[in-house]
């Protein structure tokens, strides 16, 4: 019989009618290590105090709080409700947590090893469990919250206080282990390693075919910084964004930028499932393109990179080090500087008939995620 690995985190079921609160990169690594965790010889229990966005008005009158999602892969909620007033909010908020606190004291027994995805909000019933039951916590490091956004110093004080008490820890980049400067035992887990099936093959219209797949915004700025190099590259490339956010300021400046530039540019829409992936595959290199400045790039890998790999296209990124230090380092090209003309001139360095050892590696570090899980667990 398979032992059971419970897996702490704010994860929801994909396409949901009831929208719990989630982020949807968080809940795909959180599945891809689900599948490690069945691969490496558990059955994962999901433990998820996620509770309902007030946004969609329509309750969960579901009685049963744990669901079996596939073979190997369960998952149990806390129970939820709407609110309209902030004083409700707050309270459901509080309600989630202490529920996880009492789930843990309940269900954990004393030397249980449990695996946990590191957020602000978890630390204190984590931490409250952890002291009564004397578990074993192994905590899932994607970034330090501190560094991107201050929740209040008390939160910041969690955060420091569980890495402190944790016994073995998945960081998310080789940059973020020298950070927190662990001593307790730990392995890298940059995002999903999974290998896409081909699909679609190169458009073979004798251009080269660029895209940039992901979310749209001006903070970050991936689509519009792609957008703006097409300025300084030649009529031998085509650029294609795909994605969702802020759309139409996308589709204005594209049309500027049509105007004076030979390398063309559209706006392909929203692609998911097997459309994403054939409208990807069918181009030749992926762009990773968000601004080079903010302290969570040393320690926050760009899941779109690995996306790309796992499809066989070659990637442009920003130069950033939790990249260019990392297993992956050698299959990206890079550019140095923040500005169009820098990021065109990666792209023109880019030869797509070089063969692409990404799924190659992609494969040889699924296998060896999986054997460190199995070595971690077993031993923490």
């Amino acid at each position: 019989m398979n032992k059971e690995i419970k897996y702490i985190g704010f994860y929801d079921i994909p396409g949901s009618v009831y929208k719990r609160v989630a982020a949807l990169p968080a809940t795909n690594k959180m599945d891809y290590i689900c599948r490690a965790l069945y691969r490496a010889g558990f059955h994962v229990h999901l433990i998820s105090p996620s509770w309902l966005d007030d946004a969609v008005h329509l309750v969960d009158t579901t009685k049963r709080i744990t669901i079996d999602i596939q073979k190997g892969k369960k998952l149990t909620l806390v129970r939820s409700f709407i609110t309209k007033y902030k004083l409700t909010r707050n309270l459901k908020i509080v309600y989630s947590l202490l529920w996880l606190f009492f789930w843990l004291v309940k269900n954990v027994q004393k030397g249980e090893s449990i695996l946990a995805y590191h957020s602000p909000w978890l630390a204190l019933p984590i931490l409250w469990a952890k002291k009564i039951k004397k578990f074993k916590l192994i905590l899932e490091v994607e970034e330090v919250y501190k560094d991107v956004s201050s929740l209040h110093p008390y939160f910041d004080q969690l955060e420091y206080k569980i890495f402190d008490k944790a016994d073995a820890f998945l960081f998310s980049t080789e940059m973020l282990a020298k950070r927190i400067k662990t001593k307790m035992p730990h392995i890298i887990i940059y995002g999903n390693y999974d290998v896409i099936e081909t699909l679609a093959q190169p458009v073979d219209d004798g251009k080269i075919h660029l895209v940039y797949a992901g979310i749209i915004d001006l903070h970050k700025a991936g689509a519009f910084n792609a957008i703006e190099s097409a300025v300084y590259l030649n009529d031998n490339y085509v650029m294609h964004i795909i994605g969702f956010g802020q759309v139409d300021k996308l589709e204005k400046r594209i049309a500027e930028i049509n105007k004076i530039s030979k390398c063309k540019v559209s706006y392909d829409g929203l692609k998911s499932g097997d459309e994403y992936i054939k409208f990807c595959q069918s181009c030749h290199i992926g762009l990773s393109t968000q601004k080079m400045d903010g302290v969570y790039l040393d320690s926050s890998f760009p899941s779109k990179i690995l996306s790309y790999l796992g499809m066989g296209l070659n990637v442009v990124s920003c130069d950033v080090l939790c990249v260019s230090e990392s297993r992956i380092g050698n299959l990206v090209s890079y550019y140095k500087e923040d500005n169009p003309e820098a990021i065109a001139n990666a792209i023109m360095e880019v030869n797509v008939k070089d063969k692409n050892e990404g799924k190659k590696l992609l494969l040889e570090l699924d296998h060896q995620f999986i054997e460190g899980l199995k070595k971690i667990i077993d031993h923490v």
